[in-house]
């Protein structure tokens, strides 16, 4: 049967008409925050807490730099403990300015994944911040823990029972908020004695933690592996380590060095800033080593290399726009 040609541009006519409708209609919509209050921090105001997390529908952020948040929206999700993904051709505020963060997510219509909440993030930062970025994989530093001297003097610990460990997950978005115990036990001091970090006790197997002191920092674990050691000094620095001591079993350490020119990789100094002395006020037989030294002395060693590291590309950004 042969179609008449008025009716044949009539059909193709309407199938294109119909391409711009089911173009707009399949692609997703845009996941982001309901409700988002940005507040810059006073300049020259020293924070008491950094950074945040969900509660219930609400997330919220204090004192956070602007590395801190493109951080968040980009860096890979991981169960293990990773390098902070390297931020480059930013603005010199980046690390200067500080913003409180209050967002509220739409908790009626769904739950979200740990992914959801990166792209809601992203959102944020591009409607708010006016961000612009993308990923590259760059060659960068890299650092890998290697044994320096066999046997290292690290020691294992007499007790090599498995440890059962389930990391504690952060509150997922949306979820009830606890109540809070009405008999609970009163909390074991976190520093000084009867602490895990008393020098006198034994510290519970399976604990590994940083202290700070006026003339240093140490982490302690007990009974717990060299990934757990690794992980901890992960958080001050900014270029990815990886482990090729090849040790295997649990340990008992203690790493006592100076907070001098390490920072945390949210921007904060390793210690507090009313813990640091003034290097001429600290007597040098009271003095830390570095890090690298600290870890010579128990038979360890940070070696650096060139390798491949991740980034994100600042093509352009602003001030984030008012409430």
């Amino acid at each position: 049967m042969k179609i008449p040609g008025k009716l044949t541009l009539l059909i193709t006519a309407g199938i294109f008409a119909a391409l711009p409708v089911l173009s707009q209609t399949s692609a997703p919509p845009k996941l982001s925050f309901d409700v988002i209050s940005i507040k810059p921090n006073p300049p020259n105001v020293r924070c008491t807490a950094v950074g945040g997390g969900f509660r219930g529908n609400r997330y919220t952020v204090v004192c956070s730099t602007l590395r801190m948040l493109v951080q968040r929206a980009y860096q890979r999700l991981s169960t293990t403990p990773i390098a902070p993904i390297q931020i480059v051709s930013a603005p010199t505020w980046i690390d200067s300015d500080r913003y409180d963060i209050q967002a509220t997510a739409n908790c009626s219509v769904r739950t979200y994944s740990a992914e959801q909440i990166q792209l809601m993030f992203r959102s944020m930062l591009e409607d708010r911040f006016q961000l612009k970025a993308h990923k590259e994989i760059r060659e960068g530093l890299v650092y890998s823990l290697v044994v320096a001297k066999y046997p290292p003097k690290i020691k294992l610990s007499e007790d090599q029972t498995p440890i059962p460990r389930q990391a504690a997950a952060p509150p997922e978005p949306c979820s009830s908020v606890p109540e809070a115990p009405t008999n609970a036990a009163p909390p074991r001091p976190r520093f000084g004695p009867g602490s895990p970090f008393d020098p006198d006790i034994p510290a519970p197997r399976g604990f590994v933690g940083i202290s700070f002191a006026l003339t240093g920092v140490t982490v302690r674990g007990a009974a717990v592996p060299i990934s757990s050691m690794m992980g901890t000094l992960q958080r001050y620095f900014s270029s990815p380590i990886t482990d090729k001591t090849n040790l295997t079993g649990l340990y008992d350490f203690a790493l006592r060095f100076s907070q001098e020119g390490l920072v945390n990789t949210d921007g904060m100094p390793i210690a507090p800033a009313d813990r640091v002395l003034p290097p001429g006020l600290i007597d040098p037989a009271d003095r830390a080593p570095t890090l690298f030294i600290a870890l010579q002395e128990v038979g360890l060693k940070l070696e650096p290399d060139k390798g491949p590291v991740e980034v994100v590309v600042v093509d352009s950004v602003q001030r984030p726009s008012e409430n």
